[in-house]
C-alpha cells in the first residue's frame, strides 16, 4: 500500500513539472545535416556539440517545405552495435516517429510523453514556423524535480528576466474613471484587462483619448457633412464606461520564456509599447520598450554570445563554423555563406533586432546549391 508521504511526494513532484514550461527547460538549438551526411560525421557532430541528437533535412528548395527527421544518440549507438556505421547515411538513419511538445507545453507534458512512447527526449518544436527550437531530455525533466533553475543560453536575455512582476490590472467593469486615474497616478500608459488570471484585453491612454475626443468628423461638404453619422465603432467607444468596452482585444501577448529580441520584434511589429507576459496562460509579468532598453547595457561578447546561440543556431540552425560573427561597441559585422540570398537578408534582419546591437555590417553570401556547410566540410573535406 502507498504510504501517504509518498502519494504526497508525487504529488509534489508532478506539480513542480506542470510550472515549468518546455521553452524555459529545453536546451535550445538542434543542430542539422543534408540527408546524404554520413553517419559517422553525425557521430563526430554528436560528440562536438554534445548534442542529444541532430536533425536529418531534405532539401527541397527555398520556398519549399522542408522534410526533417531525427537522429537521436540512442539509435546510432544501437545501428553501431549491430552494422557498420560507414555504409549508413542520416536520411537512412533516422527514426520514424519524432515526438513532440510546444514551448508553451509543460514540462510534465513532456515527461507523459517521453514515457509513454518510451524515449528519453522530445523535441520543442516553435508553433508558427515548424521548425525545432530545442530538446527536452529525461535529465532536463530530472533538474526540474531536483528544484534546478531551468537552463538559459550564455548571453540570452528573456522576457522573465526583464518583467516587471507586480502587474497593476483592472477587470472588465472597472469604470473608465477609475482606469484613468490608475494610469495617471502610477505614470504608465496602458494596463492589462484581466478576468480570472486570463488577458482579456488591454486598456491604453490611446483607447481613453479616443473615447475624450469623441467621433472624428471629416469636414467635407455640407450634405455629406449632414448625411454621416459617426461610424458604430466610434460610436461604441463614445458610449463606453467601463474597462471592456474600450478595450484593445484580443491582446498582444508574449511567452516568458522568449528573448528580449522576440519581444522587440512584436512590439515593432504590432506598434505597440508594452506586451502583457503569460506562463501557461496566464497573466506573470508585463515588459515595456524600457524594460527592453537595459539589455542594451550588455557587453560585447554576451551580445555575440546571444548571436550564435540564439540567432544562429536556435533560430536558423546555422552552425557556428558557418558565419563569423565580431561585436565591436554594439556593431556586428557577419561574415560567411548560408544557403540563399533570403536567408541572408532574414538573418541580418534578426541580428539588428538583438538587444545592444547598434549596427549590422553584413557580408554574408549565398551559398552555392553544391557546396556544403563548413561543419561538414571540415568533418569531411573531400564532400
Amino acid at each position: 500500500m502507498t504510504s501517504p508521504a509518498t502519494i504526497a511526494r508525487k504529488r509534489a513532484g508532478a506539480s513542480q513539472l506542470h510550472r515549468v514550461s518546455a521553452g524555459e527547460a529545453m536546451h535550445r538549438g538542434v543542430l542539422s545535416v543534408p540527408f546524404h551526411t554520413p553517419l559517422t560525421k553525425v557521430a563526430e557532430m554528436m560528440a562536438r556539440y554534445r548534442m542529444h541528437c541532430v536533425v536529418a533535412l531534405d532539401e527541397r528548395g527555398e520556398y519549399q517545405t522542408r522534410y526533417w527527421g531525427l537522429i537521436p544518440a540512442a539509435e546510432l549507438v544501437r545501428i553501431a552495435t549491430t552494422q557498420d556505421l560507414e555504409d549508413r547515411t542520416a536520411g537512412g538513419s533516422m527514426t520514424s516517429q519524432v515526438v513532440t511538445v510546444e514551448p508553451a507545453d509543460s514540462v510534465h507534458d513532456a515527461a507523459e510523453l517521453m514515457s509513454d512512447h518510451e524515449v528519453d527526449h522530445v523535441i520543442v518544436v516553435d508553433p508558427v514556423s515548424d521548425r525545432p527550437v530545442g530538446v527536452i531530455s529525461t535529465l532536463d525533466v530530472a533538474q526540474v524535480l531536483a528544484g534546478e533553475r531551468p537552463h538559459t543560453p550564455r548571453g540570452a536575455y528573456r522576457v522573465a528576466q526583464l518583467m516587471k512582476r507586480n502587474v497593476l490590472t483592472v477587470g472588465p467593469s472597472t469604470p473608465l474613471r477609475e482606469v484613468a486615474r490608475l494610469l495617471s497616478d502610477n505614470g504608465i500608459s496602458g494596463v492589462p484587462v484581466v478576468e480570472h488570471g486570463k488577458v482579456l484585453g488591454v486598456v491604453s491612454e490611446t483607447d481613453i483619448v479616443a473615447k475624450e475626443r469623441g467621433p472624428v468628423v471629416h469636414r467635407g461638404r455640407l450634405a455629406r457633412w449632414f448625411s454621416r453619422g459617426p461610424r458604430s465603432a466610434d460610436t461604441e467607444r463614445l458610449a463606453a464606461r467601463t474597462a471592456d468596452e474600450v478595450m484593445t482585444a484580443p491582446a498582444i501577448t508574449i511567452e516568458s520564456w522568449r528573448t528580449a529580441a522576440d519581444a522587440a520584434t512584436l512590439m515593432l511589429d504590432r506598434r505597440v509599447h508594452r506586451v502583457p507576459v503569460l506562463e501557461d496562460g496566464k497573466l506573470v509579468g508585463i515588459v515595456s520598450r524600457a524594460d527592453l532598453v537595459s539589455a542594451f547595457s550588455r557587453s560585447d561578447e554576451e551580445i555575440a554570445l546571444d548571436i550564435r546561440d540564439d540567432v544562429l543556431l536556435g533560430s536558423f540552425w546555422i552552425a557556428p563554423e558557418d558565419v563569423d560573427v565580431s561585436v565591436r561597441q554594439g556593431e556586428v559585422t557577419l561574415r560567411g555563406a548560408v544557403e540563399s540570398d533570403l536567408m541572408v537578408e532574414l538573418v541580418s534582419e534578426a541580428v539588428q533586432r538583438v538587444p545592444g546591437v547598434v549596427r549590422v555590417k553584413s557580408k554574408l553570401g549565398a551559398r552555392s546549391t553544391a557546396e556544403p556547410p563548413a561543419e561538414v566540410r571540415r568533418l569531411f573535406p573531400s564532400a
